[in-house]
């Protein structure tokens, strides 16, 4: 049976979830595969705090460049986290000639060009299937099974935390800051929640999507990003009123005239797949040219799940390793077939949302319509509640048809300077699948 043995980088959490899983499944690892999978070191910089699982004295270390020099190391799983020394453990990792594991999608986010690049020249092999979706296989799925297609779309519930929020302000009508709350002391969010909330997660996520699906690396910062912060019982009530759900959605699509992507709440129409994914579940829904619709879904975080993505990663290293060949999984750009070029979100086109907060006096809902029609935007539906005794705020939902981003935000601030106009307008994206 052939031995590889494994460095482990890190083991909080998820580093502890695949100790655990070579512990405990080893021997249905070995018969499946043939390969025995040897954690020979694990390096972590607190080995006195406590964990679920029992770190072997023997086998720990404190510096992790004890692990990354070990010549007896064939892969090194990197569990660190953030984009600073794990990616120079990564880097030396690659140029001491290992093999890498990581479920790091910061990282790849701003660094995978230059990771990928370094693999390549030193002809070794970067699993990242845990990177995206905890144990959801869409890196395997984008890499090979969806590698005969054009892919024309993606749509991605990839934020646990933000769709248990919003799935919970849906079901019981609560406000932002109250779930939220809920959600961190139930442990789904994080005592500092902005990466989630404000969709930085779900964005670095699209980002190795969008690497592997339209061959670009693009640039991290470039990508436009909304989180859920404004959102509101009261919108979320008159979604539901117009049939539709809101979701954070992470949104990749290809265009003759580029590559549009970004991610922000959206509607989404009740009763499809992906309105409803609920609680910390993520969904990812691809579309290919020859494939059509499909949709992977599951636990997108969590110790176990994210371990098991690891561990898969190893496991594939391992085989190749074992058979003595070659499958690099770098993505490589695709070279002009494809225009990648990112579009602005000003030129973008689809259905919006609209909610006026405005003083109750007649003649305003035509103010408004009338300014949206000067900018080519057409109406689809108008919800007006009954007018309140003794007057008082109001608020006007208008949802349009398609219309321009760059028209929209124009007919907005123009209709911002009405006096009657006594709040900010929330606008929300309607996709329709």
């Amino acid at each position: 049976m052939r031995v590889v043995n494994v460095g482990l980088i890190g083991a909080g959490t998820v580093g502890c979830g695949v100790i655990k899983i070579l512990n405990q499944n080893k021997e249905i690892i070995e018969s499946r595969t043939g390969i025995s999978l040897n954690l020979t070191k694990i390096a972590d910089s607190d080995l006195n705090r406590k964990r679920p699982v029992k770190l072997p004295k023997r086998k720990v270390t404190k510096d992790a460049r004890d692990l990354i020099k070990d010549n007896s190391i064939d892969i090194v799983i990197e569990l660190v986290g953030g984009t600073t020394i794990a990616k120079d453990f990564v880097l030396e990792s690659i140029k001491n000639g290992k093999h890498v594991v990581t479920a790091n999608k910061a990282l790849l986010a701003h660094h995978g060009k230059a990771i990928f690049a370094e693999a390549a020249k030193k002809g070794v092999e970067v699993g990242f299937e845990a990177s995206v979706g905890g144990g959801i296989p869409i890196i395997k799925a984008t890499q090979e099974s969806y590698a005969a297609n054009n892919i024309l779309s993606i749509h991605g519930i990839m934020n646990g935390t933000s769709n248990y929020i919003l799935s919970t302000m849906t079901e019981h009508g609560y406000e932002f800051e109250d779930v939220l709350k809920e959600a961190q002391e139930k442990g789904y969010a994080e005592a500092d929640p902005s990466f989630d909330i404000d969709g930085v997660d779900a964005a670095h996520k699209l980002s190795i999507l969008i690497m592997l699906s339209f061959g670009t690396f693009l640039n991290f910062d470039k990508i436009p990003v909304e989180g859920i912060r404004n959102i509101t019982s009261l919108d979320i009530a008159y979604a539901d009123e117009l049939g539709y759900q809101i979701k954070l959605l992470a949104i990749a699509k290809s265009r003759e005239d580029g590559l549009e992507a970004g991610v922000y709440p959206t509607l989404v129409k009740k009763g499809t797949q992906l309105a409803d994914v609920s609680g910390a579940f993520n969904a990812i829904y691809v579309v290919g040219d020859a494939v059509g619709p499909t949709m992977l879904y599951g636990m997108g975080a969590g110790m176990m799940p994210t371990a098991s993505a690891v561990v898969g990663d190893v496991i594939q290293i391992a085989k190749h390793l074992a058979l003595e060949n070659t499958h690099l999984t770098t993505p490589s750009p695709y070279g002009n077939k494809i225009n990648s070029s990112l579009i602005k979100t000003s030129e973008i086109t689809t259905k919006y949302y609209l909610r006026f907060q405005t003083a109750d006096i007649p003649g305003i809902l035509g103010k408004i319509t009338s300014s949206l029609g000067k900018h080519n935007i057409s109406i689809e539906s108008v919800i007006q509640k009954s007018r309140h005794l003794g007057g008082g705020d109001v608020p006007i939902v208008i949802m349009t048809h398609e219309a321009k981003e760059k028209n929209l935000l124009s007919a907005l601030k123009e209709i911002s300077k009405f006096k009657a106009i006594t709040g900010k307008t929330n606008f929300i994206r309607i996709e329709e699948l």
